[in-house]
């Protein structure tokens, strides 16, 4: 294994850590530290960012390829925190599999378990670099919207606008089925308490026997846009969204027509890609499936590539419309395995079968692998044919 090149604490390919400890946040979400096996200095990151991981599983030919978002702020250099939450198999497929990394996380990884991990990356993370005030930091308000374990990127900025004293007004508001899954209550409330900027709202769906009003939630039910109208004084903060697929369409829409600007609308897909955007159909809401009205049609791009995924036995046009191979599968009904939509997991990875393919996103950690591709970041040149 070649020895990862040190970027003043970044370092390139995979490095080994450890796990220095493991401590449960909640009956679901479990928090994993991780420290350099190798001693050197950690790469700093931006709240909301993520790390990579090549899991390597019993009863799998190939490491597993996951990310998982840094749940604390960068304050500490020493160590890098993920908080992750058991998945169990979907609620309308029990007969599924539940998660594979999240339980092969919380079944197997210990105390002393080292991780093949790469450098944090991501593009949902806190923005500070405009609207500053006289200190140089950001001052407008700022909406942290989260439901589930999608709460890990919220704490993180959470965390670092109080860390680094930052005064600007920060609504924290979190909805989660009730108190056995609710991490961080006690940290959230604790903030909102000693800090007269930091305002904390959670909503729980069913709050069980033993939750509290008052105590362990303030509000029962899901977070609606009335709800959200109702704590946010106004529409001209920066908001940011992580959660399951309803929660963040209902949400994005309901901002929208609220009046909010969408370029101060930031969002990380949580699960399955979606249409966030009521109706949208331009190039720029296309980070999920597109709707039915962008599906290629018999006249759409006829004259473009032919992309075959040979496994699902599906065959269709490039669309130009589209920007990867991914998006193209998503939208006629093909199904990948993905997750961070950024060239950074290798989860989509697949091989190519013939034809060449050209990528799209310079980000992308390129495969070494000869003939082995990533759809969320390519393009056809030529027609092609993938194993999906």
């Amino acid at each position: 294994m070649n020895e990862p090149k040190d970027f003043s604490g970044g370092w390139d390919g995979y490095r080994t850590f450890c796990v220095e400890r493991k401590e449960p946040e909640s009956l679901t979400v479990t928090s994993f530290y991780l420290t350099a096996k190798d001693g050197r200095p950690l790469a700093s990151y931006k709240p909301g960012q993520f790390l990579g991981f090549k899991l390597d599983m019993p009863g799998y030919e190939k490491p597993v390829l996951r990310t998982y978002t840094i749940s604390d702020s960068s304050g500490d250099a020493t160590h890098y925190r993920l908080s992750i939450k058991r998945e169990p198999p979907p609620a309308d497929q029990m007969d599924a599999p539940p998660g594979v990394s999240s339980n092969y996380f919380h079944d197997h990884v210990e105390a002393g378990s080292e991780l093949q991990v790469r450098a944090p990356s991501g593009d949902f993370f806190l923005h500070e670099d405009d609207e500053v005030d006289g200190d140089g930091g950001k001052s407008g308000p700022v909406v942290l919207l989260s439901g589930g374990v999608g709460l890990t990127p919220m704490v993180s900025m959470l965390n670092h606008i109080v860390a680094n004293g930052a005064k600007r007004p920060v609504w924290f508001i979190h909805g989660v089925r009730n108190g056995d899954e609710h991490a961080f209550g006690a940290h959230v409330r604790g903030l909102a308490e000693t800090h007269a900027n930091v305002h904390a709202h959670i909503a729980y769906l069913e709050p069980g026997p033993g939750d509290v009003e008052g105590r362990d939630y303030d509000s029962a039910g899901v977070i609606s846009m009335e709800l959200l109208q109702s704590l946010v004084p106004g529409k001209d903060g920066d908001f940011y969204l992580c959660g399951p697929p309803p929660f963040m369409k209902v949400l994005f829409n309901g901002l929208l027509d609220w009046g909010v600007a969408e370029s101060r609308i930031y969002y990380e897909f949580f699960g399955p890609a979606t249409v966030l955007k009521e109706g949208a159909d331009d190039k720029a809401d296309r980070k999920s499936t597109p709707t039915a009205s962008t599906v290629p049609g018999p006249e759409a791009a006829v004259d473009g590539p032919m992309v075959t995924f040979k496994r699902s036995g599906v065959t269709v046009n490039w669309d130009p419309e589209i920007e990867t191979i991914l998006e193209l599968a998503e939208a006629n009904g093909v199904t990948p395995d993905f997750s961070c939509r950024s060239g950074v997991c290798h989860t989509c990875m697949c091989a190519l079968i013939e034809g060449e393919i050209e990528y799209v996103n310079d980000d992308a950690f390129l495969l070494e692998e000869e003939g082995q591709i990533l759809i969320c970041s390519s393009k056809p040149k030529t027609d092609i044919t993938v194993d999906v």
